[in-house]
């Protein structure tokens, strides 16, 4: 099997075409900067230097002659922090998912594989309500649901399969993020306080290397035309999670629940089948736990090398 992977130095990029490499996948990404790839992915990964802004400009030619099979896009700006209120930067990731496609049809690719976002559905279910208050942040959650319906329209006009990903709350070794748990760890590690929500909403993480399996799973069996949610199929409140990770760390850190009023939707996890990658046969192997002890020490293997 052939794919091309954009967003291929990102996070779950990265270990998406890890785990492709591991099942001896031939894989093609497009990045900004080749320099930016892991040297050992050097001979096994055919490279494409391109700005997603230009991506539309890519011929087949550029990919060889064989046809590509499957096209994941990963590439996403402004998932953190102050640019998730970017206007411009969010309306151009819509943009660019269009034109994802469109080169994924000169590909005659027959599968292309769209990475959603959990906060599709907060957005969906909060911004619906009739006195919803919602801050620059859902500039980002809007995005991301506009970025999955147009690509649904645009994917059924070039005849290409279409799989949208849930992806919640992936975590490990190799994020360097400010999402929620990276920089809750981090503050555990160090022992300072944190303020949080009251955390009672539900809430979901999975390791990254399970998660890169699952997606993996789903580009190769998954049902064409649906989207299927990256996690688990049990959730828990948000503070229990976080209680775990303090255990696990054996920090001293001040918890302050309650301290950061809760705004926005609270999902019940009925909105999405928690369960139907289960049902392609995919089982996760990392616990939290574990999960948390591994992220944890390459943190501090990092922090340590510095």
């Amino acid at each position: 099997m052939r794919v091309v992977v954009t967003g291929a130095t990102g996070f779950v990029g990265t270990g998406v075409v890890n785990e492709l490499l591991k099942q001896n996948t031939d894989v093609t990404v497009i990045v900004r900067n080749a320099t930016q790839l892991p040297c050992y992915w050097n001979g096994k990964v055919t490279v494409i230097e391109a700005d997603l802004s230009s991506i539309h400009l890519l011929e087949r030619a550029d990919f060889g002659k064989e046809k590509i099979d499957v096209f994941f896009h990963f590439a996403w700006s402004g998932t953190a922090g102050n640019e998730r209120a970017d206007v411009d930067l969010q309306l151009n990731n819509v943009r660019y998912v269009c034109d994802a496609i469109a080169l994924a049809k000169k590909l005659g690719c027959s599968r292309f594989i769209n990475s959603g976002s959990i906060m599709e559905y907060e957005a969906y279910q909060y911004l619906k309500e009739d006195k919803a208050a919602p801050g620059m942040g859902y500039i980002y959650s809007t995005a991301k649901l506009t970025g999955d319906f147009f690509a649904r329209i645009c994917a059924k006009q070039a005849d290409i399969e279409y799989i949208n990903l849930i992806i919640s709350n992936i975590y490990g070794v190799g994020e360097f993020s400010q999402r929620f748990l990276n920089s809750t760890l981090r503050k555990m590690m160090k022992n300072e306080p944190i303020d949080m929500t009251a955390g009672l909403q539900l809430y979901d993480f999975i390791y990254i290397t399970d998660a890169a399996e699952a997606i993996c799973m789903v580009a190769k069996c998954g049902e064409a035309n649906s989207s299927y949610y990256i996690g688990n199929t049990c959730q828990r409140e948000l503070r229990k999670f976080v209680l775990i990770m303090k255990e696990v760390v054996q920090s001293t850190s001040e918890i302050r629940f309650g301290a950061v009023p809760f705004t926005g939707a609270q999902l019940t996890y009925e909105e999405f089948d928690t369960a139907k990658i289960e049902q392609l046969g995919f089982t996760p192997k990392v616990s939290f736990e574990e999960g948390i002890r591994r992220t944890k020490e390459w943190i501090a293997e990092r922090e340590n090398n510095d």
